[in-house]
């Protein structure tokens, strides 16, 4: 039995929960960055490895290497394993991995294995699920055998949703919302949350964005408090802390600044410690934020975007795709 999980700290709790198996722990954000059908693509992966160099300082080397040894551990699952288990949540970061993962394993030639899913949004006594990670060892331990089978209509299903996601356009992932996904639970939710990634047609700010300066709108906050307002407002993105860290760099380095550090000089990129007195520092609006909070500039208009939402490359300070407010399309501004 092989196990395929999101997050270290919860795959040294399945381990030490003595249910049997081995554990793949899948560490790519599919949430960030280019993508296209097949993560191991050649031409994808040194594009792909260069963004999270630029975006989060992993080195482009060890993004590479650790990329290529789980999508080969995928491609060999028929010979190496009879069952396999995926544990997984409701947030959209997760839900884009297991949509990834399945429609992988529906796209391979031989699946002799039996493939299992457990899907969560909820655990008894948890008032605030975030996630598998939060479990103890004997919470998980009764989740043993809880997984259920997944089936070939499911698997059609996340073929069909990663197809939408990686292309070049966000047209067919518009559409896919208004079908029925009720084949897993939390889709729908995740893939709204999605949507909201995009930037909004009335002032270049993505939903994200907006609630962190609507949140600076009355005073500065503490980074780590602002940190902790947003994940607990938005759990549903599944952000960790280098993808705030970076939305609030893209927000502060920009050509017209909508935010301001104060108190320190960069936030923590891959590997480095938290700098000391860093509860201490804080963020707060800018003259130029409160000009695009209130709508009276465009985010894009002043400071362009050059970044990906699955397949859709958003470049330039025109013409990108934006949420039409008025329905879940798009269009171009």
């Amino acid at each position: 039995m092989l196990h395929i999980i999101n997050g270290d700290a919860f795959g040294d709790k399945l381990r030490a929960s003595g249910i049997d198996g081995d554990i793949l722990v899948w560490r790519e954000s599919l949430y960030e960055g280019p993508i296209c059908m097949q993560m191991s693509d050649s031409v994808l992966l040194p594009i792909r490895a260069a963004y999270m160099n630029r975006r989060h300082g992993i080195p482009e080397m060890l993004f590479s290497t650790a990329a290529r040894e789980q999508e080969e551990a995928l491609d060999n699952l028929s010979t190496n394993v009879r069952e396999v288990v995926l544990w997984f949540e409701h947030d959209l970061y997760d839900q884009l991995m297991l949509n990834y993962l399945l429609s992988r394993m529906y796209a391979m030639p031989s699946r002799a294995f039996q493939l299992f899913l457990l899907n969560i949004g909820e655990f008894p006594g948890i008032d605030l699920f975030y996630g598998l990670g939060q479990l103890t060892v004997d919470q998980i331990r009764s989740l043993h055998h809880k997984w259920e089978p997944v089936q070939e209509d499911q698997l059609r299903l996340a073929y069909k949703v990663w197809t939408a996601y990686s292309a070049s356009e966000p047209l067919p992932l518009a559409s896919l919302i208004e079908e029925d996904l009720s084949l897993f639970p939390f889709l729908k939710k995740a893939l709204q949350a999605n949507y909201d990634r995009y930037p909004s047609k009335l002032n270049g700010l993505n939903a994200i964005q907006q609630l962190i300066l609507t949140l600076l709108a009355e005073a500065e906050v503490s980074i780590l408090q602002l940190f902790h307002q947003i994940s607990k407002s938005i759990s549903g993105y599944g952000l960790g802390d280098l993808q705030f860290w970076s939305i609030i760099e893209d927000l502060r380095q920009c050509e017209f600044p909508l935010v301001q550090l104060i108190g320190g000089g960069h936030l923590p990129r891959y590997g480095d410690p938290l700098p000391p007195g860093f509860e201490n520092w804080r963020v707060g609006l800018t003259e130029w934020g409160i000009l695009v909070l209130g709508c009276e500039r465009d985010h894009l208009f002043l400071n362009g975007i050059d970044d990906w939402i699955g397949g859709v490359h958003l470049l330039g300070k025109e013409g990108i795709w934006r949420q039409n407010t008025a329905t879940t399309g798009f269009l171009r501004m």
